[in-house]
């Protein structure tokens, strides 16, 4: 049985450095597949979607809104060669109804411990309309993603280096915030994957990592943990926000930890502290800057732009606050009748499908276009990009007699 598994392609923001991560969701789905089936990917934001393919079965994850329209279109192709279509992924578990009616089945929720089920179901001639497993399947069972279905070096490189590995140390997140829908499909729970479970899928990966955890700020010794085990490996890694402590940014800094993603839409001196604490232990600093919250005014997201000219961010990357499903943001909003624009297409975190409650929506919407031109205008975010590069060499050169010397595995702390 083959079984063949596709991420569509979805829209980057319009000034976003243009190069592609390789997604972790369809090769973690190929993993929980039964050993018997034969599985392939195809991300088709490198490639093209082979429609001609010999495959039984295929499967297509929409993790983001955007992606749905072009995900049905693929559907639809497939179903047209007599092809049994399955969707998943974060966006079929927040409108399933929708899925359903281009598919002949979808899973909702997490899929591991449901894949056999399936499987089963499939060559029975039984397939179910719809699969969700009950509550969260347990994290200890969930398998290594099959890095090995990616060619790596071919397809996600930018000028020259080869680009992170995403990697997850644990699911859920017991934090709330305002925009974003995980605690919906991951739960309020924070659940943790066995330590040498993670640490050996960090040493089948690339020297370069995203830690892709929703926030491993949520459990401080968790953290510890995760940063004293990789002590020696070699790694040079990103992450969402950590504990702004010195003993636990001394442990991510010794651990390889190159910079973290940071949201920011406020101006807070917080914020100007915490910059300069990550600075201070050689650990840099993107910033993800939403506008557009109902709190925002035309002037203060011009003032709000020169306040990140002042606190040293090494990147940033602007974003539209957009009311996906699954979120306060969209319950709030569609209660009050906000949402003028409900095509996903333009779900995309750069397009303003909302009312503001202080401005006009086309003010917001030129007002995300001139905070991209004003952030890069004294430099460029290629420079800026290549800056941060440099110093994963600079890190290398003054690491090397060391990992020279030291010839021994990292440890696992338990």
């Amino acid at each position: 049985m083959k079984f063949h598994l596709i991420f569509p392609r979805w829209p980057k923001l319009p000034s976003q450095t243009p190069f592609t991560l390789p997604p972790l969701g369809i090769i973690t789905v190929a993993a929980s597949l039964p050993d018997h089936v034969e599985a392939s990917v195809c991300d088709e934001n490198v490639q093209p979607v082979n429609f001609e393919g010999d495959f039984d079965v295929i499967g297509i994850s929409i993790m983001l809104s955007c992606q749905a329209p072009r995900a049905y279109e693929i559907a639809r192709e497939f179903r047209k060669r007599g092809k049994t279509v399955i969707l998943g992924g974060l966006h079929v578990s927040l409108r399933p109804d929708e899925a359903a009616q281009h598919a002949d089945s979808i899973v909702t929720g997490e899929v591991e411990g449901l894949l056999g089920q399936v499987v089963q179901d499939f060559r029975n001639g039984s397939l179910q309309k719809s699969y969700s497993m009950r509550g969260f399947p347990d994290i200890a069972r969930i398998p290594n993603p099959r890095r090995d279905l990616y060619n790596k070096k071919r397809d996600y490189v930018y000028k020259g280096w080869e680009l992170v590995d995403l990697v997850q140390t644990s699911r859920g997140c017991r934090f709330n915030c305002y925009p974003c829908c995980v605690p919906y499909l991951g739960g309020r729970i924070h659940r943790m994957r066995p330590i040498e479970h993670v640490i050996a899928d960090m040493e089948s990966s690339s020297d370069l990592l995203f830690i892709v955890d929703n926030s491993l700020e949520q459990n401080v010794e968790w953290e510890k943990k995760v940063f004293r085990s990789m002590a020696g490996m070699g790694k040079r890694w990103v992450s969402h926000p950590l504990s702004p402590t010195p003993e636990v940014l001394e442990l991510a800094r010794k651990a390889g930890c190159w910079y973290v993603y940071h949201a920011i839409y406020t101006i807070s001196d917080k914020i100007r502290d915490r910059i300069k604490m990550y600075h201070d232990h050689g650990i840099g600093v993107e910033g993800t800057i939403l506008l557009g919250m109902d709190e925002h005014t035309e002037d203060f997201i011009k003032r709000f732009i020169d306040f990140l000219l002042t606190v040293e961010l090494d990147l940033a990357e602007f974003t539209v606050l957009t009311p996906f499903p699954g979120t306060q943001v969209y319950e709030q909003m569609n209660a009050e009748g906000r949402i003028f624009d409900t095509d996903w297409n333009h779900y995309n975190a750069s397009t303003v499908v909302f009312q503001p409650r202080l401005m006009k929506p086309e003010t917001l919407q030129k007002l995300y276009f001139d905070a991209w031109d004003s952030f890069y205008a004294p430099e460029s975010q290629s420079v800026k990009m290549s800056k941060l590069f440099l110093q994963i060499y600079k890190d290398r050169r003054k690491d090397r007699p060391e990992r020279h010397r030291d010839k021994t595995a990292p440890q696992v702390v338990r």
